[in-house]
Parts: C-alpha cells; structure tokens; sequence
C-alpha cells in the first residue's frame, strides 16, 4: 500500500495594477541615460520584471501608453442605461417585471437589438438587483386604527 501525501497548491495572487505614464517615462529615462534596469528597478522601487517589460514595449512601439486592449466596444452608452434605470425604476409594476419583459420594452426603444444577459449586466452595473419581491400579507382595517392609535 502506497500513501501518497497531498500538498495543496497555494496559489500565489500577485496584484496587477499598472504603472502611470510618469512612472514609466521615468524608467525610460533612466534607460535612455544608460543605466542597468536593476538599478533602475531599485531607484523607482519597482520590480525587474516591470522594469523590463516596460522597456521592451517601449522599444516595440516608442509609446508608454498601454496597446490596445482585447473586447468589443459597449452596445449599451449612458444615455440607454438613463433610459433602462428610469423605466425599471418607474412604477411598483415596472420593478416587479421579468428580465425578459424588461429586455423587450427596452428593445423597442432603442434602435439596437440586445440580449437578456446585456440587460442584466446593465441593471448590475447601475446597482439594480434583480430579486423577486418580498410577499406580505395586508394590513386590515381593524388593525391599520390599533396602529394610528
């Protein structure tokens, strides 16, 4: 009988945050003035590999700016989220409404075609959830004068 021990793998989550153009600039500097990119990576405190990278993407483009990133333009543009966020949030009917009802009201409004999934990204976005509403029993006429009593 073999045992075999099993080690979890710990992931290691590094945080990718990007540097400003005046941070890169500043790399580039020091490049340029010949200075090794471990002493530069030392005297802007940032890491070799960032050093680097930033170096030979300014030696591919001479831009510091980001390239141009993967993903289609948004079908949605903030005068269409005006107008999904005002008819949602219209009247206790509009709110209690399905996805799908809320998708195809707002089909027709705009000139643009859009799935449901958009839709509920855009509801998100805004800061609407989508829930069921809560189902609470009426108050009787008896117990509405106990309460203003």
């Amino acid at each position: 009988m073999q045992i075999r021990s099993q080690t979890k793998a710990q992931s290691t989550t590094t945080a990718r945050t990007e540097h400003d153009i005046e941070k890169r600039a500043l790399v580039i500097a020091f490049y340029k003035r010949g200075d090794s990119l471990r002493n530069i990576g030392k005297e802007t405190n940032m890491a070799y590999s960032s050093v680097r990278n930033i170096v030979v993407k300014y030696k591919e483009t001479g831009l510091l700016k980001n390239k141009p990133r993967c993903g289609g333009p948004t079908k949605l543009k903030t005068e269409d989220l005006e107008v999904l966020k005002n008819s949602v949030l219209e009247d206790r009917e509009s709110r209690c409404e399905p996805l799908s009802a809320i998708t195809k009201k707002l089909n027709n409004t705009l000139s643009i075609s859009i799935s449901q999934t958009t839709v509920r990204r855009a509801l998100k976005k805004i800061g609407i959830k989508c829930c069921s509403a809560v189902v609470k029993p009426f108050i009787s006429e008896k117990n509405t004068a106990k309460r203003v009593e």
